[in-house]
C-alpha cells in the first residue's frame, strides 16, 4: 500500500505541474466537445445549454491532456532504452524465460509479446477490410464475385455471400433502444482450413498460410497428391456486422451514447449454478436476434437437409455428429456497437452466455452451438459484458476513441464531473482541475483493480490499445491491456490512458471512425519487425 501511495503521489505531483502549463483546447478544435455536449445534454444535463456544457468539457480536458503528455514522454524514453531479444531455432539459448517457438523462431520477452501483436494487427486489418466490404454491398443484394484479383470476393477465394439483410430488435426491447439495428453480411469460405475459436487468426495462422503457399509454389505436383489424401477443408463462415440506425440511417455520437447510457442487466449463466454476468441489455437482445436470423445459414445440419442425396459426398455425410475440428469455423467482425453485438453473439454460440429469453422453444439450442469454433474481432467495441473472461474475442481500441470508454457507469461519472465544473464558476474552474486530477487517478485505479469487476461492464475479450504517436514519423504503438495484464501496463491503462473513464480529447470522435482505425493499424511499428519497403 505504501508503494502504491508513493506512485499516486508522484503521478499526481507531476500532473499538477503539467496541468498548470498546458492550455485548454483552442476554439478551432471544439467540434468534438460540442458534439459530446449535445449527446449528454439529452440525458442528465438538460438544464444547461450546449455552449455551457461544451465549455465545461474543454476545461476538464486539461487534466487528461496532461496525462497524455506524461504517457508520450514515458513511451519515447522506453523506446530509446529497451531492446528486443530474438534467437533462431537451434541457437544455444537456455534462458528459462523463453516464451516458446513461433513459426521457426524461439522468442522471448518483448519479442514474444510483439509476435502476438503482429497477429492482432493482421486480424484487425482483415476485419476492417471486411467491414468496408459490408458498407459497399447494398442490403439484400447478393454479389459473389469481385472484379479485382486481390479483392475479398475474388474468384480464386471461392468465397460467396450467403446472407445479406438488416435485422431489427425484437418487440421486448423498450422504445429507448428501438432504433438499434444491424446490417448483416455472411460470407462462406469453403477453402478455409485454419484454426477456429481461440486458435483462429493470430501469428500462427498467418505463418501457416504463408507456409502453405510456399509449399504449393515449390512442389505443386507433390502438393496436389497430398491434398487428395488429406481430409476435406473445414470451411469458415464470416459474419460481418455494421451499425444501422433504423430512424435516420446515420451512425452518430448521440445515437451511440443513448444506447450505452442504460443500466446493465444480470443474467444467470446456467441452471446448475448461481453464477451471474452483467450485459448491456439492448445489445444482448440484439445478439440473440442476430443468431436466430443467421441460424439456418450457419447450421451445417440444416444445410444438408436442403441438398439432395446424390449431391452429397458420402464421406462428408458419415453422420450428423461431426467433430468440432471438422465443422466450419465461425468468425464475427464488427465496428462500434455492432462489434459489441458480435462479441455477445460469440459468447452465446460458445456457451458462455445463455440465449436471451424468447418464446421460441428451439432458442436454447444456440447456446453452445459452436463451442470451441467461434471467434470475434471487434473494432471500437463499447463495454458490453462482465463477469466472464474469454480469449476467443479480441477487441481493438484506437487512441482516444470515446466509445470503448462509454458505459452507464463511466457516463454517470462524466455527468457528475461536468456539473461540478459548471457549478464551480470561474473560481471553481481555476482550482477544480486539481481535485478532478486526484479523483480521476483514484477512480481509474480502483475501477481497474476492483475485486467486483462484474459490477460494471468492460470491453470484452483480449483488449489491445493502439496509441498514435508523434515520434517515429507518426507511427503507432500497440499494447495489450486489461485481463491478467498487471504492473506498469495496468497503471498506464487506468491512469494515463483513462480506459475506465471517458477520455476528453479533441480526437474522441475522430479516433472512432473506421478510417482512423485502419490508419493507426497500418502505422503500428514494433521492435524486431520491419517493413521490407522501408
Amino acid at each position: 500500500s505504501n508503494k502504491m501511495a508513493s506512485i499516486l503521489f508522484s503521478a499526481w505531483a507531476l500532473l499538477l505541474l503539467l496541468c498548470h502549463v498546458i492550455p485548454t483546447a483552442s476554439k478551432s478544435r471544439s467540434d468534438a466537445y460540442d458534439m459530446l455536449a449535445a449527446s449528454i445534454r439529452r440525458n442528465e444535463l438538460s438544464d444547461y445549454d450546449i455552449k455551457t456544457i461544451s465549455s465545461a468539457l474543454k476545461g476538464l480536458s486539461t487534466t487528461q491532456a496532461a496525462l497524455k503528455r506524461i504517457d508520450g514522454t514515458a513511451h519515447e524514453m522506453y523506446q530509446r532504452t529497451h531492446k528486443s531479444s530474438t534467437t533462431l531455432e537451434g541457437d544455444d539459448d537456455d534462458d528459462e524465460d523463453s516464451s516458446g517457438k513461433i513459426g521457426g523462431l524461439k522468442v522471448k520477452g518483448r519479442m514474444s509479446r510483439n509476435a502476438a501483436r503482429v497477429g492482432c494487427v493482421a486480424d484487425a486489418l482483415f476485419a476492417a477490410e471486411l467491414c468496408e466490404l459490408s458498407a459497399s454491398v447494398p442490403s439484400s443484394v447478393i454479389v459473389n464475385h469481385d472484379e479485382t484479383e486481390d479483392g475479398t470476393l475474388a474468384d480464386w477465394t471461392e468465397r460467396e455471400i450467403v446472407f445479406n439483410a438488416t435485422i431489427y430488435p425484437d418487440e421486448s426491447t423498450n422504445n429507448k433502444q428501438s432504433n438499434v439495428a444491424l446490417s448483416v453480411l455472411v460470407i462462406y469460405e469453403p477453402k478455409y482450413n485454419g484454426g477456429a475459436g481461440v486458435r483462429h487468426g493470430g501469428i500462427e495462422d498467418l505463418l501457416s498460410f504463408a507456409q502453405e503457399e510456399a509449399d504449393d509454389d515449390s512442389d505443386s505436383a507433390e502438393s496436389n497428391s497430398s491434398t487428395q489424401s488429406t481430409s476435406s477443408q473445414r470451411g469458415r463462415f464470416i459474419i460481418i456486422l455494421s451499425d444501422h440506425d433504423a430512424s435516420s440511417s446515420k451512425n452518430d455520437l448521440p445515437y451511440i451514447i443513448s444506447t450505452l447510457d442504460v443500466p446493465p442487466i444480470r443474467v444467470k449463466l446456467n441452471r446448475q449454478s448461481n453464477e451471474m454476468a452483467s450485459v448491456s441489455e439492448p445489445l444482448y437482445r440484439l445478439a440473440g436476434t442476430l443468431i436466430r436470423s443467421v441460424g439456418q445459414v450457419i447450421d451445417l445440419n440444416d444445410k444438408k437437409e436442403e441438398v439432395s442425396d446424390n449431391e452429397i459426398d458420402s464421406e462428408a455425410t458419415n453422420d450428423t455428429h461431426m467433430q468440432p475440428s471438422d465443422r466450419p469455423a465461425i468468425h464475427i467482425v464488427g465496428h462500434s456497437l455492432s462489434g459489441a453485438v458480435g462479441a455477445l453473439a460469440a459468447n452465446i454460440l460458445d456457451g458462455r452466455l445463455p440465449m436471451p429469453s424468447s418464446e421460441e422453444t428451439s432458442a436454447t439450442r444456440w447456446s453452445g452451438f459452436a463451442r470451441d469454433r467461434v471467434s470475434a474481432l471487434c473494432l471500437g467495441c463499447p463495454p458490453c459484458m462482465s463477469g466472464i473472461e474469454v480469449d476467443f474475442v479480441t477487441s481493438v481500441i484506437n487512441g482516444d476513441d470515446i466509445v470503448p470508454r462509454s458505459s452507464y457507469r463511466t457516463l454517470q461519472r462524466l455527468y457528475g464531473r461536468t456539473e461540478r465544473s459548471i457549478k464551480g464558476g470561474i473560481l471553481g474552474k481555476g482550482v477544480g482541475w486539481m481535485s478532478d486530477a486526484a479523483r480521476l487517478t483514484v477512480t481509474g485505479l480502483t475501477s481497474g483493480s476492483s475485486k467486483k469487476k462484474d459490477a460494471h461492464l468492460a470491453v470484452p475479450g483480449r483488449v489491445y490499445l493502439i496509441r498514435p504517436r508523434r515520434i517515429g514519423g507518426g507511427s503507432s504503438s500497440i499494447h495489450e491491456v486489461g485481463g491478467s495484464i498487471g504492473g506498469r501496463e495496468n497503471f498506464r491503462a487506468a491512469v494515463l490512458w483513462q480506459l475506465n473513464d471517458v477520455l476528453l480529447s479533441k480526437s474522441l470522435w475522430k479516433h472512432h471512425s473506421q478510417s482512423s482505425y485502419i490508419r493507426s493499424l497500418d502505422r503500428v511499428q514494433l521492435k524486431g519487425f520491419s517493413d521490407d519497403t522501408d
